[in-house]
């Protein structure tokens, strides 16, 4: 975490007695961590990290500042002169807010604030200046974002999110928005190739998994070509966009979200973003036999999924539901498609590893090779070729998890250690689908323990599905790609490695949440 505080500050002591919620505290900010323990037995002791602290002001409900009564008002009036006026209201204020995060369990983080109140109202701006002066240190937090809502994803909420939970947060935390509704599909991502992103240290959608998908190519794309580069080359290494980019869950699955902050929940995702730590996410870009075709970030699925998402589309009047619907009459049918599936080998199994958790070392091995500034070096693993008939043939970047799947289609692919899980479903009866659907929607169940389904960790894979030419048009699926409809049935599917940075503080395991709670108005 890159914060250039100054020294004196760092080294600062303030000791001060406050009123917090109508008692008395001795308050200790000490090197960033403000403490506050009760005078009187018996003694209760709390602590805050300035690193949650979102923002401070004055809390004009509670002070004789010209903002809390008419009195003020006229008192003011009767002194006169402007710098009267400046001199009475800088000083008239005898309480302060800190507004600042707390984790709950299920790595859900809520916002909290405190009012600290004194006598002296001096005391309170001396408090108030060094705790704003230790925060301008924090210089990995964004201050400018351009945010993309959806107002028609999901259950066409983009827009009251926005105004009721995402706003009024960036406002807390001064951060200014150039807010950006899109009209129709791709709006965001022709946005982003064509407009002066100069100025912005975030971009960020309020929307599902699609929406994601529009910037993170939009911003891709636009970078490639700044740098002179073909994104359509098979063989191109795409330079890594400077700008962080971040997700607000408003859409139907929002598997990025879930992945991401391990929550659907809006308020962890906009405070994500807020305290702007970051971690490199893996991307995959898809070829086919002329051109890219897309970047995805979360599961590129041929077969099952993208019967869902094909046939979902006639039913988009539905809604969200529209999947249930879909999902049902897919696995009624369970199909079987034919395909042959080349994909380079590599030395880490899936089943063998671990979920990717906050602080993950696999992930971060990758981060460091990726600060040495290093050429990737060429391929030198084994190719394998599987023909057979699938259920489901998917490429995972996430594990693909969401609140209807706790662990996902592969609970231990990771964001950023430059593989994709390769997850093949053999076609199977009806009775191994339904033991499929029951594992992906039981936390305490993995994917891995089926014996119809494989899952090879790899860095890219080439699928062709058969039989060629086809006999009729159901020999093929399309491939699901974040939700949308792919119709190519031959395809180079290549992982880049960390190729985009997304606001993101950590993920832990909801099996290890204990009991807490905030101390808050």
């Amino acid at each position: 975490m890159a914060q250039a505080v100054n020294e004196d500050l760092l080294d600062s002591v303030l000791l001060t007695t406050f009123k917090i919620n109508g008692r008395r505290y001795k308050v200790l900010l000490n090197h960033g961590t403000l403490i506050w323990e009760t005078e009187k037995s018996p003694v209760t002791r709390y602590s805050l990290h300035l690193n949650d602290v979102i923002g401070v002001d004055y809390d004009h409900s509670r002070d004789y500042s010209c903002c809390s009564n008419t009195q003020n008002r006229n008192t003011i009036e009767e002194i006169g002169t402007e710098d009267s006026i400046e001199e009475f209201t800088s000083h008239s204020h005898s309480s302060f807010l800190i507004h600042y995060t707390f984790k709950e369990k299920n790595n859900k983080w809520v916002y909290c604030k405190l009012s600290l109140a004194h006598k002296e109202p001096r005391m309170v701006d001396k408090w108030l200046t060094v705790i704003k002066t230790f925060m301008k240190g924090f210089t990995q937090r964004p201050k400018n974002l351009l945010i993309f809502v959806n107002p028609f994803g999901g259950k066409k909420r983009g827009l009251k999110i926005y105004e009721k939970k995402v706003k009024p947060l960036l406002d807390l935390a001064g951060v200014k928005v150039d807010l950006r509704i899109t009209q129709r599909a791709n709006h965001a991502k022709e946005t982003l190739l064509s407009e002066n992103l100069e100025g912005f240290d975030g971009i960020v959608c309020v929307g599902g998994d699609g929406t994601f998908s529009e910037i993170m190519n939009g911003l891709i794309i636009r970078t490639t070509l700044d740098h002179g580069l073909d994104p359509s080359d098979l063989n191109c290494e795409y330079p890594r966009p400077k700008t962080r980019v971040g997700v607000i869950p408003g859409g139907s699955t929002d598997t990025i979200a879930y992945c991401i902050h391990g929550t659907t929940d809006i308020t962890t995702a906009v405070l994500h973003i807020i305290i702007g730590q970051s971690t490199g996410l893996d991307v995959s870009s898809v070829h086919n036999q002329s051109k890219l075709l897309c970047f995805y970030a979360s599961v590129m699925s041929y077969g099952y999924l993208g019967d869902i998402i094909r046939d979902s589309d006639n039913f988009r009047w539905m809604g969200p539901k529209r999947y249930n619907y879909s999902g049902f009459k897919s696995f009624i049918a369970n199909h079987g498609y034919e395909g042959e599936i080349v994909f380079s080998v590599n030395e880490s199994s899936a089943p063998l590893d671990s979920k990717c958790l906050k602080d993950c070392r696999r992930c971060q091995s990758q981060r460091d090779l990726s600060e040495l500034d290093s050429q990737p070096s060429p391929e030198t693993n084994e190719l394998k070729r599987i023909r057979g008939k699938f259920l489901m043939v998917s490429g995972a970047n996430l594990s693909c998890a969401c609140p209807r799947s706790p662990n996902g289609i592969s609970p231990h692919c990771h964001l950023g250690d430059g593989c994709l899980d390769l997850v093949l479903v053999h076609h199977t009866s009806l009775w191994n689908n339904l033991r499929l659907l029951l594992t992906l929607s039981n936390r305490m169940k993995s994917i891995y323990d089926l014996p119809f389904v494989e899952v090879h960790r790899t860095t890219h894979f080439t699928f062709q599905a058969l039989p060629i030419p086809a006999r009729r048009s159901s020999d093929f699926s399309v491939w699901n790609c974040d939700g949308e409809v792919v119709a190519d049935t031959c395809l180079f599917i290549r992982t880049h490695c960390q190729l985009i940075e997304v606001f993101f503080r950590g993920v832990e395991s909801c099996l290890e949440d204990e009991e807490s709670g905030c101390f808050c108005l």
